[in-house]
This record gives C-alpha cells, structure tokens and sequence, in this order.
C-alpha cells in the first residue's frame, strides 16, 4: 500500500505521538519506517561546535525511535538533513509514501491551531500526510 512511514521529529514529547502513531501504522502494514530530524539552520551560519552539538543533539533522538521501532518490530532506518523542514521532508518523500506527523512540535502555542511545519507539508507533500493530534503540555502513552 505505501512505500515507507516517514516519522519526522523535533525531539518534543509532543511530535513523539507521531512517530509513535506511525510507527504502529508501519508494524500493520509490515512497511519499513524512515525518521527524520531536520536540523533548521535558516539564515545563520554555524559555528563547528553548534553542528556538533545539533547533530548529536538529533542523534540522540532518532536512537529513541530506532529503539522503540525494534521494540515494535519495525524496521526504522534515520537520517538527519538540514534546511528548512517541511521543504526537506516534502522532497525526500515519494508519491507511495505516508507521512505521520503531529500536529504540534516544540513551536507550542506559538502556532496555536496546527504548527507551521505540519501545516505547510500538508501544502506541499505529494504523498498521503496523516496529522495525529497532539497538544503541548499534554501527557504523551
């Protein structure tokens, strides 16, 4: 039925609900599981010790799912890009793919009604985006 479950995290309990829902999604359908940490570098140039401490800051995160995917049964390959997020998760993903993000990242309340990431794959992915409900501050299974 899809390609591969595409699980993009920032790291927030929030976005964990998910990969989590994703996760499950790729255990059903026996179809391999991808996470992505996007490290978003914008405008600014980084020094070496900020590359370092972002990419094991995103190590770090992608470990967490690749463990609980082996918990499950799933396959679950990482992979860290930089650049803009939804612009990098949006190429990487193939028309037979599915995308499970949550509604809300570490942006919070800033983007009130749905983070700005989720809303703007929803507008530019060509592949299947299942948006998981997920509130800041609410308590994560």
């Amino acid at each position: 039925m899809y390609g591969k479950v595409i699980l993009p995290t920032d790291g927030s309990e929030t976005s964990m609900k998910g990969v989590k829902e994703g996760l499950r999604m790729a255990k059903f359908l026996d179809t391999p599981a991808v996470v992505i940490h996007v490290i978003e570098i914008g405008d600014i140039s980084l020094t070496e010790e900020m590359e370092k401490n972002l990419q094991s800051y995103a190590r770090k995160i992608l470990e967490e799912v690749e463990e609980l995917g082996k918990d499950m049964g799933v396959d679950v390959e990482s992979k860290i890009m930089k650049g803009t997020p939804y612009k990098e998760i949006s190429e990487y993903a193939e028309e037979e793919d599915v995308i499970y993000i949550s509604s809300h990242g570490k942006s919070g309340f800033r983007d009130l009604f749905m983070g700005s990431t989720t809303d703007r794959l929803l507008k530019h992915a060509e592949c299947t985006v299942s948006v998981v409900k997920g509130k800041p501050g609410e308590k994560q299974e």
